[in-house]
């Protein structure tokens, strides 16, 4: 390892490493918070106590790391951000946000652009990693879901009108 660097995505200090993603390339993750990611998921992929912190979590990492205007993250920003309005606002579970969040990604949808907040919250990915128990990862990863979803309160309003659509269905 040759040291460490920022996430462009969380602003989390995370291992300098080579980029091993042949795809997703689209999400604003330094390659180090990437493999943390996948860390996390095999963490709670590992654990079936952990479904529901493990399905939040993929909605608040990659809300959490928007990248760059373009039609597939943008896209991918607005399902995840959708996601994080169902599970906190509307009490989905994992499953029913799955489920809802198919309806709006229909290949002739269309998403504009939302502009990043220039802080995407203070918890990120190793914040999660670094949990001892399964009691306290689910806290931490709510606590990480809480904070993204703050962050992107500028666009609120917008994304809450498109997720009351899918729960109104």
């Amino acid at each position: 390892m040759s040291g460490t660097m920022l996430c462009p995505g969380c602003g989390a200090v995370v291992p300098d490493v080579t980029e091993l993603r042949a795809d997703h390339l689209y999400v604003g993750a330094a390659p180090g918070c990437w493999a943390s990611y996948t860390e996390l998921i095999g963490r709670q992929m590992a654990d079936p106590g952990l479904l529901e912190a493990r399905m939040l979590s993929v909605d608040v990492y990659m809300a959490q790391h928007p990248g760059v205007a373009g039609r597939q993250a943008s896209q991918s920003v607005w399902g995840h951000l959708i996601g994080l309005c169902l599970a906190l606002e509307f009490g989905f579970d994992g499953i029913a946000s799955a489920r809802a969040k198919a309806l709006v990604a229909a290949p002739n949808a269309t998403f504009d652009w939302l502009e990043p907040p220039a802080s995407l919250g203070p918890v990120t990915v190793l914040d999660i990693l670094a949990t001892m128990t399964p009691e306290e990862h689910r806290a931490r990863v709510e606590r990480w879901a809480v904070s993204v979803w703050a962050a992107w309160a500028p666009h609120a309003e917008e994304i809450r009108k498109r997720a009351k659509g899918l729960v109104e269905q």
